[in-house]
């Protein structure tokens, strides 16, 4: 029987390259995104037979719930990995930021991983060898300027992931995330450019991001840093002192 994956923010960017990369590897995948159209879309592209579609949004719990449930009526129960990927990114000087987008950043980024995570909870306890991966960030290892609270949400789903890692052990759910910098997709090309964009570049893609995703399916690592440049600025954040690694991040940054 195929294995299974559940996706929010299938509809495009990460999402859509790991359910793309997925259905080549023959798993069932139910797809979750507010973009009914671009879910139809999808869907096309990889065969009806392959999976099922469900426009919810991540931040509405009823809405998690019903797709969760429909979800496991098509894999008679099963669920081996839940991918967290719905996220939204808007760019600027703290002060500048609109508190309605500094509050998305929280509602989507944090709280819809926590909604989809405890409505897939009931499906992944009742799958052996199950997983949760969720899309946090290289901004959430040290917060970025003109990112403050994308940063601080994504820093958020760090600790979730971290908390559930080590709770849901007595369940046999391993629980990880996906640490990329700036990722051509939607979300960076609609976005403003950052210092630290100009600085780093928007050098990956979410098919570099869907490799990553490929290995943490099968290896128990809690965190997955993504490209060669974050994996050397990571390992540094976690050896130097702290003043030290602000002082990286300030040149980083442009700040």
């Amino acid at each position: 029987m195929a294995r299974s994956l559940l996706v929010t923010g299938a509809a495009s960017g990460i999402g859509r390259a790991v359910v793309r990369r997925f259905a080549a590897r023959d798993w069932f995948l139910g797809l979750v995104d507010r973009d009914a159209d671009g879910l139809a879309s999808l869907q096309s592209d990889i065969g009806g037979d392959r999976c099922c579609t469900y426009a919810a949004d991540v931040t509405e719990p009823a809405e998690m719930e019903e797709a969760v449930t429909a979800f496991g009526e098509e894999t008679g129960g099963r669920l081996e990995v839940l991918f967290n990927s719905a996220g939204v990114m808007e760019v600027g000087r703290f002060e500048d930021v609109d508190l309605d987008h500094h509050r998305r950043h929280f509602d989507v980024n944090l709280y819809g991983v926590v909604v989809a995570t405890q409505a897939a909870f009931p499906l992944l306890r009742d799958t052996a060898g199950s997983r949760v991966i969720s899309m946090a960030s290289a901004s959430g290892v040290y917060g970025t300027p003109e990112l403050a609270t994308y940063a601080a949400s994504k820093a958020g789903v760090r600790s979730l992931t971290q908390a559930l890692n080590l709770e849901w052990a007595r369940h046999e759910i391993h629980v990880c995330d996906i640490l990329p910098p700036f990722v051509d997709s939607p979300m960076t090309r609609g976005a403003l450019r950052s210092r630290s964009m100009d600085r780093l570049g928007i050098d990956l893609t979410p098919e570099d991001v869907a490799d990553v995703v490929e290995e943490a399916v099968e290896e128990n690592k809690v965190h997955w840093p993504v490209g060669q440049q974050f994996q050397w600025l990571y390992r540094l954040s976690e050896v130097l002192p702290s003043n030290l690694v602000r002082l990286i991040m300030r040149y980083v940054s442009g700040f």
